[in-house]
């Protein structure tokens, strides 16, 4: 088994969301030993934006005319059997360079010939231009700052409903992320890490996770009195900063 991890953080190794993704990536690895794992970081990869010029549909179809580091990372998602996008939660969508990587995959679906969509198939605008796509597990995983993530990542639900069709992706969240690089709660966090584990265990297993599990998942590292203290003291005590205590 093939894992590529596209860390889409700017924050590199020092991410919330990577920490969740580590978690969930260990758990299938104690599934499976062999389990090969590439790691990406997004923000050291030169990713030019989509010129929306369409070659890559009808002159060239499946390449793409601009060549950079997308034409190696193109073949990474081909060469890999789960696919994780990693990213923090940016005004409610991903973050710039995520979204210059996910535009640059347009590629790989095939061109738009006036056929709907389906909500209820799950099937929509674009089909996969190379089959072998629709073998491959698609994981996003994100954390963001607020309190719960409910309502939080609708856009982005909707945006990856759309391309991958209802059900086709697997979207594993955590609130609080800037919680998570607290230095005063790093026991507690590590406790808290262990159900992402234990979801990547499941998802090794079933290629998907339970109701139960997402439940689980969605539940808050901290209670609401105690978030907000420490949320309130990020932003006005100078000896604490937005992601961590310093020093």
């Amino acid at each position: 088994m093939k894992i590529l991890l596209l860390n889409g953080s700017m924050r590199g190794d020092s991410s919330s969301s990577l920490k969740v993704a580590n978690a969930f990536i260990q758990g299938i690895k104690e599934k499976c030993p062999d389990a090969e794992v590439t790691d990406v970081k997004l923000r050291d990869k030169k990713i030019e934006h989509c010129y929306g010029c369409l070659c890559c549909w009808k002159n060239e179809r499946g390449k793409c005319i601009i060549h950079d580091d997308m034409d190696e990372l193109r073949d990474l998602v081909m060469e890999s059997d789960i696919i994780i996008q990693c990213f923090p939660l940016y005004f409610f969508g991903m973050p710039s360079k995520m979204k210059a990587f996910v535009d640059r995959m347009i590629a790989y679906v095939s061109e738009y010939r006036g056929v709907g969509g389906n909500n209820m198939t799950g099937s929509f605008l674009h089909k996969m231009r190379y089959p072998e796509l629709m073998e491959k597990k698609l994981v996003l995983i994100s954390s963001c700052g607020y309190e719960k993530t409910e309502g939080c990542y609708d856009s982005v639900k909707i945006q990856y409903d759309t391309i991958c069709g209802v059900g086709n992706y697997t979207l594993v969240t955590a609130s609080q992320g800037g919680m998570l690089a607290e230095k005063t709660l790093q026991a507690k966090v590590e406790r808290y890490l262990v159900k992402y584990k234990e979801a990547g265990k499941e998802f090794a297993e079933n290629g998907r996770l339970s109701d139960e599990t997402m439940d689980k998942l969605a539940v808050p590292m901290l209670g609401h009195n105690t978030f907000e203290q420490l949320i309130n003291l990020n932003w006005d005590d100078p000896n604490v900063g937005p992601y961590g205590r310093k020093g």
